[in-house]
């Protein structure tokens, strides 16, 4: 039930394995330096954030977007596009020109877009090409230091002895909340109820105020209301304990198996050349592989996990799957939302 690129993770910290490898030797070559003989660019490249300001897709696009100066020698313009859970940006980037001026930073809800609605005018799959993962972040379980349970498997028992009373808050259908809560319902075989909000922020706040029992946000976000007392934080989602909380258990130590991290990537429009997504491959993960990047990545409650475009295509793939089945199964629809 994994959720996130954890394999290209630990590669990415063991500067390339196995795994890595034979994902490559499969892919076959790429388009090598020919990239560096196109006169490109000669103006800015558009980042579209397909949602608001202040989330992990707006974070990361703006901190590789402020080293293209540098590394391109033109801006990178960073351009919010919220509404409709990210279809509206999603399909203004399906429809741009395919050269290499426009990219869009999404997280693993895009692959399941079309699962989650029945018309789209754009295939979340087909439509575009990877260019490069960029980060990936774990969440945490966590609920308001009231309720009757301080650990996950008492959490468990206790929403075991009491089907449906659990609400738990999301970002949207399908975001990586709600994703994450729904894999750990299926994990438990237990009953717990989605409240959608606007935002992780406003899911946060609203168990602070125990309107309701628990949410699923980020380590970045929980942490200071964990240390003051305002929240209980049970377990994290990633495969295992993290370095920044090595205190907090791992979901899976319940339930062998679960993951639940959220990953972010960088995608092109479909039939950008070959060449310019070589060429904004190489230049995202030089930018990541920058130590103060890779700090500010941290700072934001993730780590960097840069990729060749054939190892985030085997991802999004995977995950598609997966996740595809894990919505279908459950009965899970964005459509009057």
């Amino acid at each position: 039930m994994s959720l996130s690129p954890s394999t290209l993770a630990r590669g990415a910290r063991a500067r390339r394995g196995i795994a890595m490898v034979a994902v490559l030797a499969a892919a076959g070559p790429v388009a090598g330096h020919a990239a560096q003989d196109i006169a490109f660019p000669v103006k800015p490249v558009r980042i579209i954030v397909p949602l608001a300001p202040g989330g992990g897709n707006d974070a990361i696009a703006r901190l590789v977007a402020a080293r293209f100066p540098e590394r391109l020698g033109q801006a990178g313009i960073v351009d919010n596009r919220p509404g409709a859970n990210g279809i509206v940006g999603t399909e203004i980037a399906a429809r741009a020109a395919p050269d290499g001026y426009t990219m869009l930073v999404a997280n693993q809800t895009h692959v399941i877009l079309g699962d989650l609605y029945s018309k789209l005018s754009f295939d979340p799959v087909r439509d575009f090409v990877p260019v490069s993962l960029a980060a990936v972040s774990p969440l945490v379980i966590a609920v308001h230091p009231s309720q009757p349970f301080t650990t996950l498997a008492e959490m468990v028992s206790w929403m075991r002895a009491n089907p449906g009373k659990l609400n738990y808050g999301t970002s949207g259908v399908g975001s990586p909340p709600h994703l994450a809560g729904e894999l750990l319902a299926q994990a438990a075989k237990i009953q717990m109820t989605p409240i959608v909000f606007k935002g992780i922020g406003p899911a946060m706040t609203a168990v602070l105020g125990n309107e309701i029992q628990m949410t699923i946000p980020n380590l970045l976000v929980s942490t200071p209301h964990a240390k003051a007392g305002r929240l209980r934080v049970l377990a994290v989602t990633s495969a295992k304990r993290t370095d920044a909380s090595p205190d907090i258990p791992a979901v899976s130590e319940t339930f062998p198996g679960y993951e639940a991290a959220i990953w972010f990537g960088f995608l092109a429009p479909r039939a950008t050349p070959p060449a310019l997504v070589d060429r904004l491959n190489r230049e995202i993960v030089a930018v990541l592989r920058i130590p103060e990047v890779r700090q500010q990545v941290v700072g934001i409650g993730a780590e960097t996990i840069a990729s060749t475009p054939a190892e985030f295509a085997a991802v999004m793939k995977s995950d598609a799957e997966r996740l595809g089945r894990l919505v279908r199964s459950r009965g899970i629809r964005a459509e009057g939302q």
